[in-house]
């Protein structure tokens, strides 16, 4: 045999044997693998039952491709590069990953410098706690240097990308934290980490620390930041407060979610509430009670007999003008509800709507109302509102409705009282902030009808010099503004409904998102919504023309339809049903000053000072699903706002031993207010709104 042949024979034989191997080793990891696969499914049973039940049955796509690399380490396949995850050194591409987060972390963080210098018009015992806490704060902020070290114990960390979960027990160990969220866009790549990494080990690791760990897997974009912010409202804003992102491999669908959160970082500290706003809600509350206003019914809507029958919501944005001629045409068919100063507009052209549509509490509701609206039109009108309208308001209409109003502490005062008195359930509104028009669409949605039509809904404007209906209370003859326009926030640029750039701020965004997450919930109740505005897109709306609306020829009058709704879907709460027996300035007392107890020991380290804050915290949210849930919503506002600051301050300036002084001064400041909460309660919680609407 010449030395060729022998070379090919040795080449053959080592392919041959590596083949071997490798079958093996493939069949030594299919074993492993399906065992793994088998504790991973109880373990998520346990902690996360529906993850469990979805991935048991998992079909993965075409593109699923998990291999052994040769040295017997699984691999996947990237679905955006088609290149393995992962080297065939996996622990030390791991090892450096890891390494590059500590040498340069990346935090989500929030500038509270402003707050000392905020402005205080109305003499709101907010915000004189929020400039105080503000103060304490630039003390830190100019006293010490920046922090950008890891400490100890982190107060949440982001986790974007599991792929083969190889990376997720280092990361626990170098970033332990009282908050984990974890996010994988690919139910793939998750499917396969159920056959390559302990989740049963992590998941029992992470239940004994007492962390609180959310995973999401295989939404998109846009679902996952609002899990993220759904659950920022109902936990507080400090479970995303300096947290530590950590992306895992490189994906388009990451990418856009980490731009989401930055660009919308905001939003995650805006509409929290506070504690002259809760005092309003109580007194509005128990006097609409005892004013005998008709309250939505909660079960009267399941079965609205009308409706199909169409509803038009007009706002008072910039493309009202555009559409008013088609609404006047299509009046007679269609139930019209008017958010509030659009109403203004409307008389203008000799549209009466069927119902007004207002939200805000304060006393300049009625101001407002008693001097744009004459008498002769609001006694034809019927008006949907909410149970934290100044008590005065219903006064000026001829029928008056209201609903409640969720996260409000007069809400939650009336549910108590409804409950413990074994009285009939009023309904509660969902995603009715910020905009009056948010409220309108929940209210009409949560009513039962089927189609809704909106105009005037722009939340923006593509005019800088044309924010509102030119024919409402904002101009003059002339078409000169008279009132300027509220705005919040900085300058966003968002797509429009019909193509062009509509111009919004924070404010006005957040009613866009807040509309689109109310249609986002309602999608399984049939629901047609059509944006007939010319401004910004709303998700979930169907954007449709005024020209183009074809209304059925029905029987049905509109007449009908606003009788039923009056007389079938609301009622009068009995007479013997008093919001005040169950005020509990006691219990509230009690609750302020355990608050205290907790945050008074001084603490040693940045860590004992987290565990400190979060078991304040946690003490507080335990009570939001009891009878004492109004006493949360009180302090809420307060609660949020400060922890969040605390937080912030703690983790962005100084080392271990240099900031904790500072910690104490910012605490002081909140156990201070907290000492005086209970006297503010007994005195304030009658208090209606006094501001007045300046003609």
């Amino acid at each position: 045999m010449d030395k060729n042949n022998l070379k090919d024979l040795e080449q053959l034989d080592s392919k041959i044997t590596s083949i071997m191997e490798q079958s093996e080793r493939e069949a030594l990891f299919t074993d492993s693998a399906n065992k793994l696969f088998e504790l991973n499914i109880r373990a998520f049973q346990k902690y996360f039952p529906d993850i469990a039940e979805k991935f048991l049955s998992h079909q993965p796509s075409e593109k699923f491709n998990l291999f052994l690399n040769d040295n017997g380490q699984a691999n996947i396949i990237d679905y955006s590069t088609e290149v393995p995850f992962y080297r065939d050194n996996i622990e030390k591409q791991i090892e450096e990953q890891v390494q590059s987060s500590i040498d340069n972390p990346i935090f989500s963080k929030i500038n509270y410098s402003y707050l000392e210098n905020l402005d205080n018009p109305y003499d709101f015992m907010h915000v004189d706690l929020i400039k105080d806490a503000g103060a304490a704060y630039n003390q830190a902020k100019n006293n010490l240097e920046g922090n950008s070290c890891l400490d100890s114990k982190l107060p949440s960390v982001v986790i974007f990308g599991i792929g083969l979960g190889y990376h997720l027990d280092k990361l626990l160990k170098e970033f332990p934290c009282a908050y984990l969220n974890i996010f994988e866009p690919e139910e793939d790549y998750f499917f396969a980490s159920l056959f390559t990494f302990n989740w049963h080990d992590y998941l029992t690791l992470i239940d004994n620390s007492g962390a609180s760990l959310y995973v999401s897997i295989g939404v998109s974009e846009e679902e996952t930041y609002s899990q993220l912010f759904t659950r920022a409202q109902e936990i507080g804003p400090f479970t995303i407060s300096n947290s530590l992102f950590y992306q895992h491999y490189p994906s388009t669908s990451i990418d856009n979610l980490i731009c989401k959160i930055k660009d919308n970082f905001h939003e995650f500290f805006m509409g929290w509430g506070f504690i002259d706003d809760a005092f309003m809600s109580l007194a509005h509350s128990v006097e609409n009670v005892k004013n005998k206003i008709p309250f939505f019914n909660a079960h009267s809507a399941l079965e609205n007999k009308f409706k199909d029958f169409p509803v038009f919501i007009l706002a008072n944005g910039p493309s009202l003008d555009r559409d008013i001629e088609t609404i006047k045409s299509l009046q007679g068919k269609a139930i019209v509800v008017s958010c509030n100063s659009a109403t203004t507009a409307l008389l203008q052209h000799g549209i009466i709507p069927d119902f007004h549509a207002a939200l805000e509490r304060s006393r300049e509701t009625y101001d407002f109302l008693k001097a744009f609206i004459p008498e002769e039109y609001r006694k034809n009108m019927g008006l949907i509102t909410v149970n934290v309208m100044h008590q005065d308001v219903a006064s000026l209409f001829g029928w008056t409705g209201a609903a409640l109003k969720g996260r409000e502490a007069g809400t939650s005062l009336h549910q108590i009282a409804e409950i413990f008195s074994r009285k009939k359930s009023s309904a509660t509104i969902p995603y009715c902030n910020p905009l009056v028009g948010n409220m309108a669409l929940s209210y009409v949605v949560s009513l039962g009808f089927k189609n809704v039509y909106l105009f005037g809904v722009d939340n923006g404007y593509i005019d800088p010099k044309h924010h509102h209906s030119k024919s409402s209370m904002y101009y003059n003859d002339k078409g000169d503004t008279v009132y300027e326009p509220l705005q919040i926030g900085s300058k966003l640029f968002v797509e429009g409904n019909f193509g062009e750039t509509v111009i919004a701020d924070h404010f006005l965004y957040s009613g866009k998102v807040q509309m689109e997450r109310l249609l986002q919930t309602s999608r399984a109740y049939s629901l047609s919504c059509f944006n007939c505005s010319n401004g910004a897109k709303i998700n979930g709306a169907i954007p449709l023309l005024s020209e183009d609306i074809i209304l059925q020829e029905t029987q049905t009058t509109k007449s009908q339809v606003s009788s039923y709704v009056k007389d079938e879907l609301f009622y009068i709460p009995d007479a013997d049903l008093d919001l005040e027996d169950f005020l509990d300035f006691e219990g509230f007392e009690k609750l302020c000053s355990t608050l205290v107890e907790l945050l008074e020991p001084e603490v040693s380290n940045r860590s004992e000072a987290l565990e400190q804050v979060l078991s304040h915290i946690q003490l507080l949210v335990s009570i939001k699903e009891t009878q004492f849930s109004h006493h949360y919503m009180v302090l809420e506002g307060e609660a949020l706002y400060l922890n969040s600051i605390i937080i912030n301050m703690l983790y962005n300036y100084g080392n271990e031993t240099e900031i904790l002084p500072y910690y104490q001064n910012i605490k002081g400041v909140w156990c201070d207010f907290l000492r005086k909460a209970p006297d503010l309660y007994r005195q304030n919680w009658n208090k209606a709104s006094d501001h007045v609407f300046e003609l």
